[in-house]
């Protein structure tokens, strides 16, 4: 694997957690009645969860294309809190109002 290859898994996990804690806080911030779900929530800890997962498939898996598709899948998945909270901003879902 090129450097490239490998650590693209770990730099698309750190744009999704990046998003997720921008936009919790701007929805936190700027709309009225929302609150954190999870009271506990620390994006360090979700970047550890998420490159530990990829860490651990990165070095158990074949280095075959299905596989490092799966991986950059599992990577894309840390991207679903930002869009959950850019829908609750835009008003399209209510999220939890107090």
């Amino acid at each position: 694997m090129t450097p490239k290859t490998w650590m693209l898994p770990f730099l698309i996990a750190l744009g999704g957690v990046l998003s997720d804690y921008a936009t919790t806080t701007i929805a936190l911030n700027f709309c009225t009645g929302l609150r954190e779900t999870h009271a506990m929530y620390s994006p360090v800890l979700a970047l550890a969860i998420f490159w530990a997962a990829i860490s651990v498939l990165t070095l158990a898996l074949p280095r075959k294309k299905p596989w490092t598709t799966g991986i950059n899948g599992l990577a894309l998945a840390s991207y679903i809190g930002a869009v959950n909270n850019t829908l609750v901003i835009l008003g399209l879902f209510t999220g939890l109002v107090i």
